[in-house]
């Protein structure tokens, strides 16, 4: 009897402004769990075998250069990405405003119909008293403007949150190919 194995091959590419915790959720998802000064990602790769709703899947991670310069650096990785991990920081406006006015831009220029995840870090930092603070009617709206596919609040050193961000890209990932091969069946029998 011949098995055939299916690739079950997950790339996604976690984006946002430096220093609002993307390569700490990167290390906490894969059990690194040190604490390392902060140091500026140009690109960094991970892959992980994960378990998601019965089946095994190679999770690949590209941990992309938050400095708006490297752009010619990090938009090579988007052409494969099949998700987009989208992080700003609770308690910096900035990083969150840098979502509508740079990230989303970036991304969809090129890829106009990948899912992407929102996540809000910091959470176990967060004051709910500060003024720079973002409110969650505030990332509703951009989650509704801009069609984000799914939200997530965590701290970049908690596993179980962190878990939950990279369970919504393989949810969104698999409800995004089914839906691209109902088209593809729909656009076919109409003929």
């Amino acid at each position: 009897m011949i098995s055939h194995k299916i690739d079950k091959t997950v790339t996604c590419t976690i984006v946002g402004d430096g220093m609002v915790g993307k390569s700490q959720i990167c290390k906490t998802f894969i059990g690194d769990l040190t604490i390392e000064d902060y140091e500026a990602t140009v690109t960094n790769e991970y892959s992980v075998l994960t378990q998601f709703m019965g089946d095994k899947y190679t999770l690949r991670i590209i941990d992309s250069s938050g400095q708006h310069d490297y752009k010619d650096i990090r938009t090579v990785s988007y052409k494969e990405s099949e998700a987009f991990i989208l992080c700003y920081n609770l308690s910096d406006r900035d990083s969150f405003e840098s979502i509508e006015t740079f990230w989303i831009p970036e991304i969809r220029k090129l890829c106009k119909k990948t899912p992407v995840i929102l996540v809000a870090t910091g959470k176990d930092l967060h004051d709910d008293n500060e003024n720079n603070n973002v409110s969650k009617e505030e990332h509703l709206s951009v989650m509704d403007k801009y069609g984000i596919d799914a939200y997530v609040e965590c701290s970049s050193y908690n596993k179980d949150e962190v878990n939950e961000v990279f369970e919504d890209v393989l949810l969104s990932v698999i409800k995004s190919k089914k839906k691209r091969r109902s088209n593809i069946l729909h656009h076919l029998l109409a003929r």
